[in-house]
């Protein structure tokens, strides 16, 4: 529904401005406590590092198709190296003004197994000195003018003082821009008048001065739009509420709320980044208010459903938002999805064949394979493909009508077509899928399917459902063809 719009988030030239961060991530196991006091052992299985704060939405900005410039500041030291180095790897061009008197802000998790125990934060969060701002001052004015639109990521840590602001208004004012904002402080960014802003909703009701509720958060916001535009000045806010989704105003009218997809794995880090970036992205290319959420709630989830703070790709977004998408043409767009669905913990099974002429054994078979798992995957032999296995007058149906048919049975999650390369069997397909259980119906037997060594080989199941008796095809057609014969008689 929305491809032509993510098609349009290729090559706009983003300058981003914002806090440069790191998040680390010390993985291990914890079964036993301290003996020197009540905290859990963590026994450390892996360590990664990925961008925090404004690292992770240039990376999200590119990633959805973006080509992006970013400028901040880090400390002299291994951690500003190593965030600028990841920068470079996702090829984002980086203006980085390193500086003896900045600590490169990190932020440590510690888990065992899914669940976050503790956080470290280091880091410097005072205002930037004179010298530095001057330069990041300069920095600004060589690289406004380059950029079709300017993104800031205020995290609040002293890069954005007022007199960077002071200076982007200014900037802005010989050159009107299209800015979008997210920052714990959005009052500080009334003179810019921007075109988006995405506080949380934790951060709307500490700029609004109003009580924080646990319950009824989306009644409370829909009554504040008339202070919302009066303390941002935004033409558009997003209003991001975890699990209950976002609100989003124009100006001071609320204009839609979208609703949270729901993965297994909730890892909040880098949620509202993937928001943000897409959200920026939907309305500087044209789509309205509605689309541009739906579009941005799918980025959400998909990196959410990644465990740590990540990034949503143009291909992941394209496949989250095909979830609901029966009939996949595309090898390539299954694969994302697949991907997205193992992310999330779904236990996936796979099935194929001719599926021409309907009838209540398919229906049955399909009912019960749908129960091995959480999605079903048919793959379903195109006309050629049919015709070399079951002659010239099959199929009875053509391809699109056998598709329509199938694609009105609710155990059905996807179906994608093979055999045009005249390989009539599903091994791509199945080699794509990595299916948890490959099943097939009516008198096989594990050992005579060609697919069982290459499921198995892949860590997949193999299961053997029994057709109901005296349904088939073949049997429907000559039931069909006696008719026809006694008729003529």
């Amino acid at each position: 529904m929305y491809k032509h719009l993510i098609s349009k988030f290729v090559n706009p030239s983003i300058l981003i401005i914002g806090d440069l961060m790191l998040d680390k991530y010390l993985k291990g196991a914890s079964t036993r406590l301290a003996p020197e006091a009540p905290v859990p052992v963590v026994d450390i299985l892996s360590c990664s590092t990925a961008l925090g704060g404004g690292g992770n939405t240039a990376i999200n900005l590119k990633c959805l198709g973006a080509n992006v410039t970013f400028c901040s500041i880090a400390g002299a030291d291994d951690e500003g190296d190593r965030a600028i180095e990841i920068l470079r790897r996702h090829n984002i061009n980086p203006h980085i003004l390193q500086d003896k008197s900045q600590i490169t802000n990190v932020k440590t998790r510690v888990m065992a197994g899914t669940q976050l125990l503790v956080r470290f934060d280091s880091g410097t969060e005072f205002s930037i000195g004179e010298d530095l701002e001057q330069s990041f001052i300069k920095l600004l004015h060589e690289q406004y003018y380059l950029h079709d639109a300017i993104v800031i990521s205020d995290y609040n840590k002293g890069l954005l003082t007022p007199l960077v602001i002071s200076t982007l208004r200014k900037l802005n004012q010989q050159e009107k821009k299209f800015i979008a904002i997210d920052s714990k402080r959005l009052e500080a960014f009334q003179t810019l008048s921007p075109s988006i802003v995405k506080p949380n909703y934790l951060e709307l009701v500490d700029l609004l001065k109003v009580k924080k509720q646990y319950t009824n958060r989306v009644e409370q916001i829909n009554g504040l739009g008339k202070e919302i535009f009066f303390n941002t000045k935004s033409a558009i806010t997003a209003v991001t509420l975890d699990q209950d989704g976002a609100v989003i105003f124009s100006e001071d009218e609320m204009k839609y709320r979208c609703f949270a997809h729901h993965p297994s794995n909730i890892q909040v880090a880098g949620a509202g980044d993937a928001f943000f970036s897409a959200f920026t992205l939907a309305i500087y290319i044209g789509a309205e208010i509605p689309a541009a959420a739906e579009i941005s709630a799918a980025a959400a989830a998909v990196a959410i459903s990644k465990g740590t703070t990540a990034y949503c790709t143009h291909q992941e977004l394209n496949a989250a938002l095909s979830i609901n998408e029966k009939y996949l043409a595309d090898p390539d767009q299954l694969q994302y999805i697949v991907e997205l669905y193992k992310a999330q913990g779904k236990k996936i099974v796979f099935t194929n064949g001719c599926f021409d002429l309907l009838h209540s054994g398919h229906v049955n078979f399909l009912n019960r394979a749908r129960e091995l798992g959480h999605i079903l995957i048919v793959g379903i032999n195109t006309d050629e493909s049919i015709q070399r296995i079951k002659g010239a007058q099959r199929p009875i149906n053509k391809l699109q009508d056998r598709i329509e048919v199938l694609s009105g049975l609710g155990s059905v999650s996807h179906i994608i077509s093979y055999g045009d390369d005249k390989n009539d069997e599903a091994i791509r397909l199945i080699n794509m899928i990595s299916p948890d259980v490959y099943t097939k119906g009516g008198d096989y037997t594990r050992e005579n399917l060609s697919e069982t060594s290459f499921v198995e080989k892949l860590g997949g199941e193999v299961i053997v459902l029994p057709f109901s008796p005296n349904r088939s095809t073949t049997l429907t057609i000559q039931k069909i063809n006696e008719i026809d014969r006694l008729k003529l008689a």
